[in-house]
Order: C-alpha cells, then structure tokens, then sequence
C-alpha cells in the first residue's frame, strides 16, 4: 500500500513538472494539446523514472552494514630512498585473505557523512629482494651490539593477523551514490610474522672490516643463530591514515576502494635492527551491505 501511494505522488509530481513548467500561454495551449497522448505519456514516465532515481539514491541518515575485502601490500621501507634501484629490487607476491567486519555511517549536513568500522583481517607478502648492503642489528644486552651487513639476494616473508578501526569523514555526491573519503585508523596487531632468508650472497661483519665475508649459497645457509629474530621484537599496534573512494552498485550494496599508510614502525623502539622504518602500507578492495538502515537516530534515548 505505501508502495502504491509512493508511486501515485511520484507520478503526480511528473504530471507537474512535464504540466507546469511552462508559463507562456502558447506553451500552456501546447502542454494541454499534448495531455492524454502516447507522446505525453512518455514524458511523464521519464519524469517519475528520474525522480524515483533520486529519491532511492539518497541515502539513509544511519545505517549499520557488513563488508567483506581483500587487502593487497604489507611493510615497506621507509623513507622510499630505501627502495632505490641501486641498493634494492623486490619480486613480492600477496598473501589475498579475506577480512570480514562491521560499520557504521552517519550523515551530517552539506553532504558529508562520518563513518567507523570494525574489521578482522589478515595481511601478508612473499617476497624475493636484491639488496646492495642490507644491515642487521643484533642486540647483545652484554657488550656491543654486532652489526652484520648482507649483500645478495633474500627471501622476505611477512603476515599480520589485526584487528583494525578505522574512522573517516566521506563528501557525497552524484546524488549520494559515490563518495570520497579521508580519516584515520588504529589496528592491535593479535599475531605478526617477520622473516627474512638469505639465500646467495656476502655477510659482512661491520664490527670487524678486516674479517672475511661469510658466503652464503643454498647449500650453505647462514647458520640461524646469526640472525635476528625479528619476530621478538614486532610491535603490537599501528596506526595511520587512509584515503578511499566509495560507490553504490545497487541499492543497500557498496564497492570500496582505499590506501592507507601507517606512520609507526612495525618493530618496538629501541630494537634497531635494520637503519630504516618498516611502515604498514595496503591497498583495499571491500564490498559491503547495508542491512540496517534509519531515518531517526537509533541510539537517541526515548
């Protein structure tokens, strides 16, 4: 029934804009000449079709919805000087897992819109690089720490599992079917993996210049007690910014598209095990559903 009479004011609402737009006499004789034919009547149809458009794509002042993504990317060296061609080359491929999560988006005055989100996600890289001079620290709490610099070629392995927030301010246009957006994230990283694995190369010994390099070949390794262990000194939080554009495909159902950076090395402070930052950085593709939708505020007290 209220379908019904949504359809009868939309189509009176035609009527008038086709009827009335015209205010000269001779176009008012023309528009009631035109009254209760084919060519009128398609008039009107066109004009209910657009503005039934309008009105199903402005959105809901709140909504509550569900997304599932991918995210694309993992810790990267910071500053980029670091990922010169002459000190470093990266053969990466990503680990695509799935994260899953819930939002929540409000719309405030001159078209924008504040939303946050809630998301379990797992984000990972493979990685075979060439580096000229790679240092590693290793912390010795009884002396000098030794400082080994590796030349050649490694494998990289990092996953991340975390739970992440982001908060974001969005613009609506296209008659509130698209969105671009800018704002915030923090992510408590639940587990972090961080492996690197020389494979051909030459390991230097910078506490010691005139020692001879060790060479490393497949069949002889760098034995792992000469290596860090990155993973006992990976951060538990991150936090940075993103930026995202945003897209509806049909009613209720979004696309997402964003790049975030965080701003927090993934090692602790103090581990100085390499002479750059290592930043989270990612690409995101999302799609999600609006399964509740108000026009009221659902947590205003009654």
């Amino acid at each position: 029934m209220k379908n019904r009479l949504f359809k009868i004011l939309v189509s009176a609402a035609a009527i008038l804009a086709v009827g009335t737009v015209a205010a000269s006499p001779a176009m008012v004789a023309d528009t009631t000449a035109l009254i209760g034919t084919a060519d009128y009547q398609h008039r009107v149809d066109a004009e209910a079709r657009k503005l039934m458009r309008h009105v199903s794509a402005q959105p809901s002042k709140y909504a509550f919805g569900v997304h599932v993504g991918v995210d694309i990317g993992g810790a990267v060296p910071w500053p980029p000087s670091n990922m010169r061609a002459s000190t470093m080359k990266m053969s990466a491929v990503p680990r695509l897992n799935p994260s899953l999560g819930v939002s929540f988006t409000a719309q405030l005055p001159y078209r924008l819109a504040l939303s946050a989100e809630i998301t379990y996600k797992q984000v990972g890289i493979d990685a075979d690089a060439w580096v000229s001079g790679q240092q590693f620290r290793m912390p010795n709490p009884d002396g000098e720490d030794l400082i080994m610099r590796f030349r050649g070629t490694a494998n990289m392995v990092m996953d991340f599992s975390m739970i992440e927030v982001p908060v974001y301010v969005g613009y609506n246009f296209n008659g509130g079917r698209s969105r671009v957006y800018l704002g915030g994230y923090f992510s408590y990283i639940i587990k972090g993996n961080f492996n690197t694995t020389p494979f051909k190369g030459l390991v230097e010994n910078t506490n010691n210049p005139s020692e001879t390099p060790i060479i490393v070949t497949p069949d002889s390794p760098v034995p792992p007690d000469a290596m860090p262990v990155f993973n006992d000194y990976l951060g538990h939080w991150d936090a940075g910014m993103l930026l995202g554009y945003e897209w509806q495909i049909v009613p209720r159902v979004k696309m997402t598209a964003r790049v975030s950076m965080g701003f927090k090395d993934i090692f602790r402070r103090g581990s100085n095990y390499l002479d750059y930052k290592m930043l989270h950085m990612r690409g995101t593709l999302m799609i999600s559903y609006s399964f509740l939708r108000y026009d009221e505020n659902p947590f205003k007290k009654k």
